[in-house]
């Protein structure tokens, strides 16, 4: 019996009453012509202002889409994410965050791209609408892959995973209750999980490096660092609670990296200060002036200290955190 849906198209959403209007919107525009019927699943994870307001200002639903709109108290994206996985009723799910804004073709891509049986977990690329300067931009290129983007279909398998635009095979997957990790609350530590716990398990990620859509956010350099802070966070989160991650060797070596920097040698006495609050907000004034008075120059070098910096102090905040939050009572 074939499934009643060609995909799941699963939306969360958490106070981004104007962002995710604009994703819905960019949804409805899109090319879809090679479906007959689309299930699209907008999840509103406790919003303050709730996203059933945004839909009476979106324009016309297309026939194909048949929409349900689910509310439930604040979980975070991890757990949501899930639970659009666990309600989708067609094997194709595609997670879309609410700061993604389609290009008419995007849909149709990475939906083509599952039929060709490139492997069961495929996601693609989403470079900033704007940036604050020349410079930053050059480092998103760098620091996100956005080099990598082609034209014509390429698949990378990769040892990662970007959640923003993921579709996955759930008959392929053989995993009906849950992608993610409900317990994993800080953004990428779900993502640092997902990533090892396939590798043990032989499951191939691809990068699709023709499919692209906009993350709807204007980069600025004050929003990165919070960003990288936030990663570090999760990065310890994902360590404590899953220590079978560090069983892959790219985590291996992060843990070896992030775990040594207070031992002794010089590198660790500089990442160590780097880190702390004076060093980041020195580090941050420099990469501000250089930016703001040579805009056009090439910034990665001190972009990344700061980025690796803010990182690395989320990381350690994180360990007394999540140490402290699992340790016996």
């Amino acid at each position: 019996m074939s499934p009643a849906f060609d995909i799941s198209i699963v939306i969360s959403s958490y106070n981004r009453e104007d962002k995710v209007f604009k994703t819905i919107d960019s949804l409805f525009k899109s090319d879809l012509t090679v479906f007959t019927a689309i299930e699209l699943i907008i999840i509103d994870d406790g919003s303050p202002k709730p996203v059933e307001n945004v839909l009476h200002r979106v324009g016309d639903k297309p026939a194909c889409i048949s929409l349900r709109l689910l509310q439930q108290k604040n979980a975070g994206i991890g757990a949501t994410r899930n639970r659009g996985y666990r309600e989708a009723r067609s094997p194709v799910v595609l997670f879309i965050d609410d700061d993604i804004i389609l290009y008419e073709d995007t849909v149709k891509k990475i939906f083509l791209a599952q039929q060709e049986n490139i492997g069961p977990v495929i996601f693609g690329s989403y470079p900033f609408i704007t940036h604050q300067s020349p410079g930053l931009e050059k480092f998103a290129q760098h620091l996100y892959g956005y080099n990598d983007i082609t034209k014509e279909p390429s698949y990378q398998q990769v040892e990662g995973i970007t959640s923003g635009l993921l579709c996955v095979n759930k008959a392929k997957l053989h995993l009906p209750d849950y992608f993610y990790r409900d317990d994993l609350t800080v953004p990428a530590a779900e993502e640092h999980e997902v990533i090892a716990r396939f590798y043990r398990e032989n499951i191939p990620i691809f990068h699709a490096r023709h499919i692209v859509a906009i993350h709807n956010h204007h980069l600025k350099l004050d929003w990165l660092i919070i960003q990288q802070y936030k990663y570090g966070l999760g990065t310890a989160e994902a360590f404590i609670k899953y220590p079978s991650i560090a069983e892959m060797a790219k985590y291996a070596e992060l843990k070896r990296t992030m775990d040594t920097t207070s031992t002794g040698g010089w590198r660790g006495v500089i990442k160590n200060v780097a880190a702390s609050l004076p060093g980041r907000k020195l580090l941050l004034l420099y990469a501000s002036l250089a930016d703001k008075l040579l805009r056009n120059r090439n910034h990665n070098f001190i972009f990344g200290l700061l980025t690796s910096a803010y990182y690395r102090a989320g990381y350690r905040d994180g360990l007394k955190k999540f140490s402290s939050e699992n340790s016996p009572h």
